[in-house]
């Protein structure tokens, strides 16, 4: 998981009940994404109709506290989160909708927990349960007491998160791994490590991700023919319904004559073009293979030469509404200019990866989370990019990828 709740909003049924709540004290308890628990502890101060307080969560290695602040109007009690005191591993701000109980000595808050519009909060297209219970004076309970009578009006798994990886589990991720380190031509400089990078990053996907290793197509050193040939069997495996990641590890050449970007494949001489692999015919191949999603990932020289086209596209976007549009996206080691063959670019994009605990993390999402450190890290300053393939089909969604359970 990572979807950590920030933000609490209470909502009360009986309209004489806000009157008499006291959310001063120590609330306990746990948020929930599809099969991931937060234990959540809010420490709040009531003040007239305004709160302040704190907020603890924590689930695996991952934790965060914030400051929140909020106020009781008409009946509803809302807390937002300000700022992060500390936060370890990933983390974001969110809204949450409660129902107030209380029965005997137990005063129990139960809903869900659910993204915004925000930038800084967590995306609107995920969201999950929540359950808090207000600590006792004179003892810590540690357990959801059972209330009779009391009735939370939450669907259970009714959310937008579960759904849609429910979805993603019943649809295949392709993937094209391409790697080129050993040219025919001896005057293109031969690569160390392409291929062992191309091989990690497969790994990574079959292990940490549901590519199945049957859907996972690797190419080491091929000619120009070769990778024509697997563009043109995978055009006939892939469905509307699919997802399809391409990778590409190897000499990348910008013409300035043609403004054109080439891949240089294994039998790529530099005196003659006849072997070169061009950004139009792979931007032909990533429009006309009919997938919901397309990711074009590339470690290579002049490898940003594909955006040329359009601008980088750097917008935040709710994951939900993410998977609902086609998408045609790639992302890059640099710019126009090169990159070196020891790969910063690809051993933090496999580094993160694997780290990843969202059940959920969009391309966009992923890039952001490593491009600083490439751009720290790298021994010529070279700045990753992400956008749209330009006229290749996108719609402006992206690349959901969907970690194993």
């Amino acid at each position: 998981m990572k979807f950590i709740s920030f933000a609490l909003f209470v909502f009360i049924t009986n309209s004489s009940i806000s009157q008499d709540i006291d959310l001063t004290g120590r609330w306990n308890g746990n948020a929930y994404y599809i099969n991931t628990q937060i234990t959540n502890t809010y420490e709040l101060e009531q003040d007239g109709n305004r709160l302040t307080g704190f907020v603890y969560t924590k689930t695996g290695a991952d934790s965060s506290k914030f400051k929140v602040k909020g106020k009781i109007i008409n009946d509803k009690v809302s807390l937002l989160g300000t700022e992060f005191v500390y936060k370890t591993g990933a983390a974001c701000l969110s809204q949450i909708d409660l129902l107030y109980s209380k029965k005997t000595n137990f005063e129990s808050l139960s809903g869900r927990w659910k993204g915004t519009m925000s930038f800084s909060t967590c995306a609107p297209g995920v969201s999950g349960r929540i359950e808090l219970f207000k600590e006792t004076s004179n003892k810590k309970i540690t357990k959801m007491p059972a209330v009779a009578g009391t009735k939370v009006d939450i669907h259970k798994d009714d959310f937008e998160g579960v759904e849609l990886a429910k979805a993603l589990s019943e649809r295949k991720y392709y993937a094209l791994i391409i790697a080129v380190d050993n040219y025919a031509d001896e005057s293109i400089q031969d690569l160390d490590n392409p291929v062992n990078d191309a091989r990690n990053l497969a790994n990574v996907l079959n292990t940490h991700y549901t590519f199945d290793q049957s859907n996972i197509f690797t190419l080491t050193n091929p000619t120009r023919s070769d990778i024509i040939e697997e563009f043109d069997k995978l055009a006939d495996k892939v469905e509307e319904r699919d997802n399809f990641l391409i990778f590409y590890a190897g000499h990348g050449i910008w013409d300035e004559k043609l403004n054109q970007g080439f891949w240089l494949p294994s039998d790529a001489s530099l005196n003659s073009k006849a072997q070169w692999l061009s950004n139009s015919t792979l931007r032909d191949y990533v429009s006309g293979i009919n997938s919901k999603h397309t990711l074009l990932i590339t470690d290579a020289c002049f490898s940003g030469s594909i955006f040329k086209e359009r601008a980088v596209f750097s917008n935040s976007r709710a994951i939900l509404e993410m998977y609902k549009l086609p998408s045609r996206k790639a992302m890059t080691s640099g710019a126009l200019k090169t990159v070196p063959d020891k790969s910063v670019f690809i051993k933090y994009l496999n580094k993160k990866l694997q780290t990843n605990q969202q059940p959920l993390l969009s391309a966009e999402q992923l890039f952001q989370s490593f491009k600083v450190a490439v751009i720290n890290n790298s021994p010529n300053g070279q700045v990753p990019q992400y956008g749209p393939i330009g006229q290749a089909g996108d719609e402006g969604g992206d690349f959901i990828f969907l970690k194993r359970k």
